[in-house]
């Protein structure tokens, strides 16, 4: 089973679960941006991308992933086994909530789980996705969350953005100020003249990367250039700002800490 990363906090409304997150420009200086498919390649002319939805008067169930994903029959394998699972365990928790409602003479709210997985990058060793995940249960609230997977073509399995690095910390951690600036300027974009200059104001703070998730994007190009750090919705600010989504360059120095078999998958941004 993929395991998910979900949001600190319940959305405030399961209508609004995904935001666009806002623009920014600049080669060298960190930017937003949402994942997007990368160009297919001529091994992946024949797949197409997967999308599958459920929706019965207890429950409303979707799960997508890109045709990168589904030309490699491994990972399309693997996906397909979450997809199964999902759909059976939100079967279940929908049933057994609707017993509960009549047994307990209240409403019953019908669930929904849905799971979209969108590529950040296809080079040759390495494929990355970034899945968003959105659920209601039933009650005054929704959840999202986000997930990494990360594909190695060569040996054919799943690695956690960690095995990447021979430190991932130590690799990151050079990138925080351009990250925390980055941040802060996307922060006055959508709040404009309501950004407030409270230090003591928790949407202030920029959050630490163990909150964040993290991956590598080559969104445009054939090799990782920018490492994309993304904040669920009351992460590094309330929910109606929704997702931030912020990367930050590449640089030598960030290469010199990713282990030797995947370095080739990674470039300097220019």
């Amino acid at each position: 089973m993929i395991v998910r990363k979900p949001g600190s906090l319940a959305l405030a409304a399961l209508a609004a679960l995904m935001l666009p997150a806002m623009a920014a420009c600049g080669q060298d200086a960190p930017v937003t941006e949402k994942a997007k498919p990368a160009t297919s390649k001529d091994s992946q002319a024949a797949a197409k991308p997967v999308a599958f939805e459920r929706e019965t008067e207890k429950f409303t169930y979707n799960y997508a992933y890109p045709a990168e994903a589904a030309a490699i029959p491994a990972l399309a394998k693997l996906l397909e086994e979450d997809r199964v699972q999902g759909l059976a365990e939100l079967e279940s928790q929908a049933e057994e909530a609707e017993k509960d409602a009549k047994a307990n003479d209240y409403p019953y709210n019908p669930h929904m789980l849905g799971t979209s997985w969108s590529t950040t990058g296809n080079t040759p060793p390495l494929l990355a996705m970034l899945g968003e995940i959105s659920s209601y249960s039933g009650g005054a609230h929704g959840n999202t969350g986000y997930e990494v997977l990360l594909w190695d073509k060569a040996a054919s399995k799943r690695l956690k953005p960690e095995a990447l690095f021979t430190d991932m910390n130590a690799a990151l951690d050079p990138m925080r100020t351009l990250y925390c600036d980055g941040l802060k300027a996307e922060r006055q974009v959508r709040r404009g003249e309501y950004m407030s200059a409270d230090p003591e104001d928790m949407f202030n703070v920029c959050p630490p990367f163990s909150d964040l998730v993290i991956i590598p994007s080559a969104v445009g190009q054939d090799r990782f250039d920018r490492i994309l750090f993304v904040a669920a919705p009351y992460v590094a600010g309330p929910y109606a700002e929704g997702v931030y989504e912020i990367s930050v360059p590449v640089t030598r120095q960030t290469i010199a800490s990713i282990k030797p078999e995947y370095r080739a998958a990674f470039s300097a941004a220019e």
